[in-house]
């Protein structure tokens, strides 16, 4: 296999920006010749907002600049040079950098409040696959062994990036409209092997602050090799897809306390509806109060359903419906409420809830909980793997798209999704949930719920 060309290395994202091209400094003949910009002549544009934040000369292809007092979140670095052949200036490069420059808060205490209020992810008795650490989604070893490769329109033709490469193509290669194009992707094949074992799965947070407030953020991710769908939208092939991340958000108050949860389930302006139209949104996204009585949890720890297939969040169990797809989210006891599905029981299975940590049980599985560190991402592992760092998030650098949906819209892995460069309005503009829209069987169903996973937790 050829060696991944190394376009561009984050280095440090922290009160430093500093970034390398390894390639154009290694080799630039191979770089002027691939790319058509002269090596010797580039120059960087550092914005955030659509403002410029700095600019200048790369300077032996490295560019360093101090962010000290710069706001936390999603900034755009270009790079322009010259074309070897007409001499004009063009922009050779564009990827987004998440940057932290300074907390609130400092790794434990964000570790101790993430796990405090950690969900509980409640599944359908059929699902199949679970979530996945990072290092599983890309450096299985089925990964490592397979054949396949993946396609990508890159700025110096179209590359075919071996499956076992690509973790290290996506740390060096994050260029923000890149696209992994699932069209060469065998749907039969090694990523739909990966179901992920619910024994060992893996859950991540990240911690982000308002840039307004003293609020804080806290999202927990959860990561999937294929996304199968159900359904007509299964049958039809419209919908299942090699990858899949979803995640929620716990908004705190400045003093440490939980104010509400924002669950997503799909892209917006799709309308779903609950109860047929008893519920409807398009936001992509619902609010709700947290605490609350009539919201399904264990202690502190919420209780999320789970879509079968899509692996969509939402705020009750029960069945959803979104254009071709019909999908059952967490588990409904038959003897409480009516449902259409024959996947309802008295008793759950083993794999159907997932445990946070701090609810060790007699009957369901404990997930690993771990850090994204969003103020680390860089493309090399800054830390040494430990309870506080996990170094396989480096592939996160890569600010493309890892998922190609049919339509117009698409959306990013995280740190670039709009849940991580618009954090304020995404739960500030969520559709508000309220229970007193539904029957009372429903908040009746979410009790059940936490009294039958309460009688396993040690």
């Amino acid at each position: 296999m050829n060696p991944i060309k190394r376009m561009l290395s984050i280095v440090e994202t922290g009160r430093r920006l500093t970034v390398e091209l390894p390639w154009c400094r290694d080799f630039p003949d191979q770089f002027a010749s691939g790319t058509k910009i002269d090596p010797s002549r580039l120059q960087f544009r550092l914005t955030f907002n659509n403002q410029i934040m700095a600019e200048g000369p790369v300077s032996n292809a490295r560019i360093d600049i101090d962010m000290s007092g710069k706001k936390a979140g999603v900034y755009t670095l270009q790079i322009l040079g010259n074309h070897v052949e007409d001499n004009g200036v063009r922009e050779f490069w564009k990827q987004f950098l998440f940057i932290q420059p300074s907390l609130k808060r400092n790794p434990e205490e964000i570790d101790r409040l993430a796990r405090a209020y950690a969900p509980i992810f409640l599944y359908s008795r059929k699902e199949q696959y679970f979530p996945v650490s990072l290092n599983d989604l890309l450096k299985s070893p089925a990964l490592m062994e397979s054949r396949a490769s993946v396609a990508v329109n890159t700025v110096t033709g179209s590359e075919e990036i071996p499956i076992p490469m690509l973790d290290e193509f996506l740390r060096y290669n994050g260029h923000c409209d890149y696209l992994l194009n699932q069209s060469v992707f065998d749907l039969d094949g090694v990523f739909k092997e990966i179901h992920g074992n619910f024994r060992r799965s893996v859950v991540y947070y990240s911690y982000l602050e308002d840039q307004n407030s003293d609020r804080f953020f806290i999202n927990y991710h959860t990561f999937y090799a294929f996304d199968p769908k159900t359904g007509i939208a299964k049958l039809l092939n419209v919908g299942p897809h090699v990858f899949d991340r979803e995640s929620m958000t716990m908004v705190f108050k400045g003093d440490g306390t939980p104010e509400a949860m924002v669950l997503s389930g799909h892209l917006e302006n799709q309308p779903i509806l609950f109860l047929e139209k008893l519920k409807m949104w398009n936001t992509g996204r619902v609010r709700l109060r947290f605490p609350d009585p009539s919201n399904a949890a264990v202690r502190n720890h919420p209780i999320v359903p789970v879509a079968e297939g899509s692996h969509a969040l939402y705020p009750t169990a029960g069945l959803y419906h979104i254009s071709l797809l019909t999908e059952l989210a967490g588990h409904i006891f038959r003897n409480i409420l009516p449902s259409e599905s024959d996947d309802d029981d008295a008793e759950m299975d083993q794999h159907q809830a997932l445990l946070p940590p701090s609810l060790p049980s007699d009957k369901f599985t404990n997930y690993d909980l771990r850090p994204l560190r969003l103020d680390l991402l860089t493309s090399e592992p800054t830390l040494p793997p430990g309870p506080l760092f996990d170094p396989s998030v480096c592939c996160l650098a890569f600010s493309g798209y890892w998922v190609d949906v049919p339509g117009t819209q698409n959306e990013r892995f995280p740190p670039f999704s709009r849940k991580e460069k618009d954090i304020e309005e995404w739960v500030d503009k969520a559709h508000t949930w309220d229970w007193k829209d539904l029957p009372a069987s429903i908040v009746e169903h979410n009790k059940a719920l936490g009294d039958y996973i309460s009688r396993f937790v040690q």
